[in-house]
């Protein structure tokens, strides 16, 4: 008898540890990650090319991420050859993150934004949909 007693409360104990540990909802998640980055930004990641920005759009379900790129480094020429190279080395580096995988099971997809630094004009666009990573 003491013995189903005791299971009998050790379960329930275990049932309502489960219960209060519910994961967090996509947007929370997308949220937390951008209010953590956004304290890192802006962000120089290569030679001209800086992280300025990160967004979460709720209606797309996309993270967002906006560079601004020097247009004294990248001619027109120099980006349309490597913008290839760059998304296939992007889209690797989104499958393998380990620390971008909670998102993509969760369905997130990315886009990167590159604007130029004097011209304010879009240099280049880059999205990543979820059913491809």
């Amino acid at each position: 008898m003491k013995k189903t007693g005791l299971c009998l409360v050790l379960i329930t104990i275990l049932l309502s540890v489960c219960l209060s540990c519910k994961r967090s909802s996509r947007e929370e998640q997308c949220e937390e990650m951008v209010k953590r980055e956004k304290r890192r930004l802006p962000r120089n990641v290569a030679a001209g090319v800086t992280l300025d920005s990160i967004l979460y759009d709720k209606r797309s379900q996309t993270l967002l991420y906006y560079y601004t790129m020097s247009d004294s480094i990248y001619s027109d020429e120099m980006v349309a050859q490597g913008k290839s190279r760059l998304q296939d080395e992007l889209q690797r580096e989104i499958i393998n993150s380990v620390s971008l995988k909670r998102l993509k099971d969760e369905g997130i997809s990315f886009k990167y934004i590159y604007l130029g630094s004097e011209t304010k004009r879009n240099r280049m666009e880059m999205f990543f949909e979820n059913k491809e990573l």
